[in-house]
Parts: structure tokens; C-alpha cells; sequence
């Protein structure tokens, strides 16, 4: 290995998937520095925290910059990894190439998302040594615009905290959970549920725009609290973004990964993945949603092998964080060091061929590591303890 000294650069805050990210690298016998950008936007003041984002002219964005150059000056590393850096300035960027040989960008959101914040960041993507997205439309979108040092990367699980909460079968407290930000179709999808007289528990961000005042009162989930959340839940809810344009997101793995039954918005990557009812259940409107949430309510042997499905799928095809850095580091160093981009097929997986350049994995729903052939080949799957 060539490349050993990496400077990560990204929030820290407890559940944030950059830690994961992180130990998945040191797993890897790399000399990992840490820089936590989590005070960017910690301050108690609401309006100051969106004055950063809209701006990057606050104390604290223009403190971050410093801190960065400090530290690589400091270390002096081989990579800066920074992780979401929507507050980088151009000119940081060019006097970070002093002590690093290279400078690489990861980030899971989407940066040309309506309501994004990347405004800055994309001032100066024509800086970075490469970049590393889960985003498949920005992979698209950035090679598109004559950007050649991008591809996808893989979307995961914390393979030592989404487990199944150990030596005990919790007691289902909850019918249905759902664990994410509020966006319109979100409501109407849990709006559905309850019209049809199931429990339904929210947590999550920015439900107080909730047109009904019900949700109004919805607040984020704990992290120390998360894990036994969704594994007391019979059925735990993912809706995907329309403002990320996700076609999977941190739920489509963490649910099966704890081992609860998983109840998703249809699309492509979630059917190679997991299979319409073999690991995981998909709809694709509001009835089809409440009518497989009444039949999986009803049914717990079947809610239970789905569940187990899923959770199995998740370990046997390395869907966890570490597993992809153990995959992706190899492809960032010897893109950095060769210039060369990752090879169809045998550099996609666990995913679909062309994966990391972006291509959607409708085409490949037959293949043979596909959920919907490979999930209905295990016999009795074993249930998480």
C-alpha cells in the first residue's frame, strides 16, 4: 500500500456515518488524522448555524479553513479525505495541495439537490484530485460537465452498531417506525397508514412543517436510541428523498442490518438488493403501501423470514461500511497513483456492472448476484438473536 497517512476531514457527531467511514480506514492499518468539522454548525443560535450554510462567512466557517490548513500542515498526510466539504474555500483547497499529495471529496448528499447547500463546494470541484459519491445522478451529472475523476460508491450500514440488539428478542413496541427528515410525500405515506388504522411512530427532523398538526410535535431520534427503536418496531419505514433524488439511502441498509423487517419505496437498486418480498417489501403508491403493511401485520412467520432475508443479504454480499472501504480504498489509490478508473464488472460489486459509473441497475434485476435469483436459493434462514 502506497498511500498510508490520510487527514479525514468531516463531522464526528455521534451517528454520523464519517466515523464509520473512518474506523472502515483504520480497519485498513492506514494512519488516520481526524478533523471534526461538527462545531461548523453547532452553535446554540439557530439562524447563526443557517447564516453558515447559506453564506460560509461565519466566525466558524472561516475558523474551519483555518483549522484545516493547520492541520495538514501539521501532519503532513499522503490524502485529505474531506467529507461533505460545502464549506471549503477555493483558495483552501489550493494551498492544501502544499502538504498533501492529494486532496479527494466523499459526500452522500446531493450536491445539485433543490435546497443543497453546495454552492461553494461546486466553485471548486475542479480541485479536487477525485470525488467519491453515492449519488448516482451526480456521477452522471459531474462526468457529463467533463469532470473524469468520479465514480459512485456504496451506501451502508455501521457493522458494529445497526446489529440486532444482542441476547435478547426485544417485544415489539411499535407496529410501524418511521426515522427520517419530513418531506410532503413522507406525510401522505404515514397519513395513509394511519387512515387505515395502523400505529404509526415518527421521528425525524422538520416535522413541525407537517400540514397536519399531529406530526407537528415529531422530534429526532436519539442515537443511543435508534438501534433498539426500529429492532422493538415489526416494521420500520423508507421512504426515499425527492430532494436527493435517492434511489437508496442510510435506512435501506441500517433496517435490515438490525434485523427488523423492512417496508421501502420501490426502485430498481432496492429490488437487486433485497427482491420484492424476499428480503425486503417495496411499494410504489399509497394503497400498494398500505396493503402490504396490513398483510405483514398479519402474517408474522412471513414478516419474520423477509426480515431475516434481508438481514442475511445485508452480511453475505458486505453492504456495511467497512466493507465498502476495504472495496473503495483500493480503487481511490490506484486511481490517485495510476489514473485508473475502476473496471466494469469486477470493480462494481457487491453492485450491479457500471455501478460506479453511474448506470442504474434496472437492466440487471436477472443477474446472478441479484436478490430476487440469488435470496430465493437460501434455505431457512436463520433468525437474528
Amino acid at each position: 500500500m502506497i498511500l498510508r497517512r490520510v487527514l479525514h476531514v468531516g463531522p464526528m457527531s455521534q451517528g454520523s456515518s464519517c466515523l464509520s467511514r473512518v474506523n472502515g480506514l483504520k480497519a485498513l492499518g492506514l494512519d488516520v488524522d481526524v478533523l471534526d468539522t461538527s462545531p461548523l454548525t453547532s452553535s446554540r443560535f439557530r439562524a447563526l448555524n443557517s447564516l453558515t450554510l447559506r453564506t460560509y462567512l461565519t466566525p466558524s466557517a472561516v475558523e474551519m479553513n483555518v483549522a484545516i490548513l493547520k492541520r495538514a500542515a501539521s501532519c503532513a498526510p499522503d490524502v485529505i479525505w474531506i467529507d461533505k466539504g460545502i464549506w471549503v474555500y477555493p483558495t483552501t483547497l489550493r494551498r492544501l495541495k502544499k502538504y498533501a499529495q492529494f486532496v479527494v471529496h466523499h459526500h452522500t448528499d446531493d450536491i445539485h439537490g433543490k435546497g443543497s447547500f453546495f454552492w461553494l463546494h461546486r466553485m471548486g470541484m475542479g480541485l479536487y484530485d477525485l470525488h467519491m459519491t453515492t449519488n448516482r445522478w451526480n456521477v452522471l451529472e459531474m462526468s457529463k460537465n467533463g469532470l473524469s475523476n468520479i465514480f459512485r460508491v456504496g451506501m451502508g450500514y455501521d457493522q458494529d452498531y445497526h446489529l440486532p440488539p444482542s441476547g435478547s428478542n426485544l417485544p415489539f413496541l411499535h407496529e410501524i417506525v418511521f426515522v427520517g427528515h419530513f418531506e410532503p410525500h413522507s406525510e401522505r405515506y404515514v397519513t395513509a397508514l394511519r387512515k387505515a388504522g395502523m400505529d404509526v411512530k415518527v421521528w425525524g427532523h422538520n416535522w413541525w412543517k407537517s400540514k397536519d398538526p399531529r406530526f407537528r410535535s415529531a422530534k429526532p431520534l436519539s442515537h443511543p436510541n435508534y438501534v433498539n427503536t426500529i429492532a422493538s418496531a415489526k416494521i420500520a419505514l423508507c421512504f426515499l428523498s425527492r430532494r436527493n433524488r435517492n434511489e437508496s439511502t442510510g435506512r435501506s441498509f441500517e433496517i435490515p442490518s438490525i434485523g427488523t423487517f423492512l417496508l421501502a419505496e420501490h426502485t430498481a437498486e432496492h429490488e437487486y438488493l433485497y427482491g420484492d418480498g424476499i428480503g425486503a417489501a417495496l411499494f410504489r403508491h399509497e394503497q400498494e403501501l398500505v396493503e402490504k403493511a396490513k398483510h405483514y401485520l398479519a402474517i408474522e412467520s412471513e414478516r419474520r423470514e423477509v426480515a431475516a432475508i434481508g438481514h442475511s443479504r445485508c452480511i453475505s454480499i458486505g453492504l456495511s461500511w467497512g466493507d465498502h472501504m476495504r472495496r473503495e480504498w483500493a480503487l481511490v489509490e490506484r486511481f490517485l497513483i495510476k489514473g485508473k478508473t475502476p473496471v466494469e464488472g469486477k470493480d462494481d460489486a457487491p453492485f450491479w456492472p457500471g455501478f460506479r459509473r453511474g448506470d442504474p441497475a434496472d437492466a440487471h434485476l436477472a443477474d446472478e448476484h441479484a436478490a430476487s435469483v440469488v435470496s430465493r436459493a437460501i434455505p431457512n434462514p436463520p433468525l437474528p438473536e
